[in-house]
């Protein structure tokens, strides 16, 4: 027994000071890569590419000496590097044919130095390329490997002719938008696969592309999030106590992520975030000392979804939605953030909820798991406040 006592002291400490060190002082990463292929009658097209260089094909540093460059050829000097890594591994093929991308014009994000470090405040670039679609039947726009973006990269592809946006979510895994019709109709020489099918389910809703969107905001890109449900999890024993604590939480920041994104409520996320953090800790230590689940932990769940929400609606404000399908891009963000919730209560039912009727649970488990949270929590608060 004084053995385990001591075992479990030192597993404290660890969980308090040593864990933390291995998760990220921010749980969001929001500077998503956008695309957005604007073809013309004239069969010419603008590729815009909306990208936080500061983050990717250039250092923070580097980015801000461009932002503060006197005129556009000097800003254009300092951005050649960046400019030359898109055009060489952005790739747009029009049937069988490379088409050459052509500087337009470019505009910068660039509030600070810091900002640009900063990946909840992402800087973002935008930069346009004239492209020749001339004759064209087909199009493929695709990332070659030695181009790294900010993941995930959500492309849309306006047709003249087409009647609906095709929108296709790029990823490090699947870099191709795969051929897309310049013509309402026209067949791609493809015999359809799996893919292909659902593909095509996206262009009649270019929206679904919001569920991967608010899935990947959970898994694998919110820590914070994750840590909070596993907080959740480990109050008690009964599976009625987690949904009861769940459900509330789910409502609360659906509330708020509406309304923020609606523009009916406002919090900067210098404020958000370490709130956020405070949440954690919070939770898991109340865990230490709570057996079951009281009303005043219902209400404190419910508040802090309300912050939760807020954090949502940040990482999706840094991303253009669609105006004409706004309302349901919206709820299908909000149906992918369910989803990755789910997922992480599954994945720990999984690991160790068959370990929930044990006598010992709570002490060796529970507990233990409580503490480390809180650590995490911890860790997270402190950077977010200092730096």
């Amino acid at each position: 027994m004084g053995l385990w006592c001591f075992m479990k002291g030192v597993f404290y400490i660890a969980g308090l000071l040593l864990l933390p060190a291995a998760f990220p002082a921010h749980g969001h990463l929001l500077n998503m890569t956008e695309m957005h292929l604007q073809g013309a009658q004239d069969g010419s097209a603008i590729l815009e590419v909306r990208i936080d260089l500061g983050q990717s094909l250039m250092t923070p540093e580097a980015y801000w000496q461009a932002a503060l460059a006197n005129g556009r050829k000097e800003q254009k000097q300092h951005l050649e590097h960046a400019i030359l890594a898109l055009t060489d591994g952005l790739s747009v093929v029009a049937d069988d044919r490379r088409a050459n991308l052509t500087l337009r014009d470019w505009r910068l994000e660039a509030v600070s130095p810091e900002a640009i470090r900063n990946p909840l405040t992402p800087q973002m670039a935008t930069l346009r390329f004239d492209v020749n679609l001339r004759s064209a039947a087909k199009v493929e726009v695709s990332l070659t490997e030695k181009l790294q973006v900010p993941w995930p990269c959500l492309l849309r592809v306006d047709i003249p002719g087409v009647d609906l946006p095709v929108s296709r979510l790029l990823t490090d895994d699947v870099r191709s938008s795969r051929a897309v019709a310049m013509v309402s109709g026209a067949d791609t020489g493809n015999a359809p696969t799996l893919a292909q099918l659902a593909s095509s389910f996206q262009s009649v809703v270019p929206a679904i592309t919001w569920v991967a969107v608010g899935f990947q905001h959970i898994i694998p890109r919110g820590l914070d999030h994750i840590v909070f449900l596993l907080g959740l999890f480990f109050l008690s024993l009964r599976f009625s106590t987690l949904l009861w604590q769940v459900s509330c939480f789910t409502l609360a920041h659906s509330l708020t992520l509406g309304m923020a994104t609606f523009g009916l409520v406002q919090v900067p996320a210098a404020i958000v975030e370490p709130l956020i953090a405070a949440s954690i800790i919070y939770v898991a230590v109340d865990n230490l000392y709570s057996e079951r689940l009281a009303r005043w932990r219902m209400m404190v769940v419910t508040v802090f979804g309300l912050l939760h929400g807020l954090g949502f609606a940040s990482a999706l404000g840094h991303v253009r939605v669609p105006e004409d399908t706004f309302l349901l891009s919206l709820a299908m963000f909000n149906l992918g953030v369910e989803l990755g919730q789910l997922t992480v209560l599954a994945c720990a039912f999984l690991v160790v909820g068959w370990l929930r009727r044990w006598s010992a649970y709570q002490v060796r488990v529970a507990q233990p798991a409580s503490v480390t949270i809180a650590g995490v929590g911890l860790y997270w608060l402190v950077k977010r406040l200092a730096f």
